[in-house]
């Protein structure tokens, strides 16, 4: 059985989108479309005008409509400092007769995992499972169909203010798109671009984009700590400028016709303001008693701006012993999908199909309806 999954993913000022194919029975996923706009209305999932922000996304909703013949599941990616991070813990004693701990079970684990206290302000949007105990046997990765008296699971909080979500899912509903699911991008990023090993080394997961970046951070395979940061590559392009004494036009223009290894002088001035740009994500990270505690031995760079020359500068900046750019490998699509800005909207494709398949988390979803209302109104239902 065939069905199609298109993921949003509102990165910086621009949105990303994938469109993909999945044969359930081959276990295969093929990218189908992939595209990438400027969206001036958001800045990453932050809405900053309403009513732009539903005519540029109903433009990328028409985009792929013309790929699809019915309608799609839909994955929506946040991001923005309108994000926080928290790890907690749930606890559910198993009342079965036969003590057999079964999906009811840990899902009412998962769900007491989120604090009564949460704040007004703030909505969960993802609970990520991390590890299971049984009667104080740790360590345990799926304890479904096990024997136990009582069940405990580490979770990873993924929350949002309220008000900033409300208002992304009411342009949502303005475009006919009401089922949908809603993901951290940074935390299917960390989840599908990293393997077993790194998460068990302790991995540092960095992504830059243009006007923000997002940071994860695993310790002994479980996730403990995640940043939105507020700039990206722009605050690089800025010192450029700086180093050059030009303003930030003519230095993004001296950017786009730059090849590492050209001009020796350029390459000084581009190590620089990457030592710069990464400096300034290192301290931010420093506040963080989590990661001062567990200093990440390997790093991973994605996004759009992640290069070679960013990367060994990061891997001196941070002291990792091993760094690298992820990448996803074997990737079957029918458009050009390699872009590294693209790791994103293929990450909410994958870490959501995964996160389906072993029914963990929560999900997001509204009224049915999707692409359909969007149709009519641009005349195209009669198409499809």
């Amino acid at each position: 059985m065939n069905r199609n999954i298109l993921s949003l993913d509102f990165y910086g000022a621009e949105i990303t989108a994938a469109l993909a194919a999945v044969d359930e029975e081959t276990d295969t996923l093929r990218i189908r479309h992939a595209l990438r706009r400027r969206c001036r209305a958001f800045s990453g999932a932050f809405v900053r005008d309403m009513q732009g922000a539903q005519e540029e996304l109903s433009k990328i909703f028409a985009e792929v409509s013309e790929y699809v013949t019915f309608n799609p599941s839909v994955v929506v990616g946040l991001r923005g400092n309108f994000l926080s991070f928290k790890r907690a813990s749930g606890f559910k004693s198993v009342d079965s007769r036969n003590r057999i701990i079964g999906e009811r079970e840990i899902d009412e684990a998962t769900r007491n995992s989120i604090p009564s206290n949460l704040s007004e302000t703030l909505e969960v949007v993802d609970v990520l499972p991390q590890s299971y105990t049984i009667d104080g046997n740790t360590g345990i990765k799926n304890p479904k169909g096990m024997s136990g008296f009582t069940l405990e699971v580490e979770t990873f909080l993924s929350c949002a203010m309220v008000t900033h979500l409300n208002n992304l899912n009411n342009v949502l509903s303005s475009c006919e798109c009401n089922d949908y699911q809603v993901l951290p991008s940074s935390v299917a990023m960390a989840e599908t671009l990293l393997n077993a090993d790194e998460k068990q080394a302790g991995t540092l997961l960095l992504d830059l984009g243009e006007t923000s970046a997002s940071a994860l951070m695993y310790h002994k395979g479980a996730l403990v700590d995640g940043w939105e940061l507020g700039w990206g590559m722009n605050t690089l392009t800025e010192a450029v400028a700086d180093l050059l004494q030009n303003d930030t036009e003519t230095a993004r223009e001296i950017l786009r016709e730059y090849e590492p290894g050209s001009d020796d002088i350029m390459d000084e001035v581009m190590e620089d303001a990457a030592k710069k740009l990464l400096t300034d994500v290192k301290k931010e990270l420093l506040q963080s008693l989590l990661y001062l505690k567990y200093p990440s031995s390997h790093l991973v760079l994605c996004g759009a701006g992640a290069d070679k020359t960013l990367l060994k500068t990061a891997k001196k900046v941070f002291g990792a012993r091993k760094a690298r750019i992820a990448s996803f490998e074997n990737l079957i699509a029918d458009c050009p999908a390699d872009h590294p800005a693209y790791s994103g909207a293929l990450a909410l494709i994958r870490h959501a199909l995964d996160r389906e398949r072993s029914q963990m988390g929560v999900a997001k979803a509204k009224e049915p309806g999707l692409l359909d209302g969007l149709l009519s109104k641009l005349g195209l239902s009669e198409l499809f």
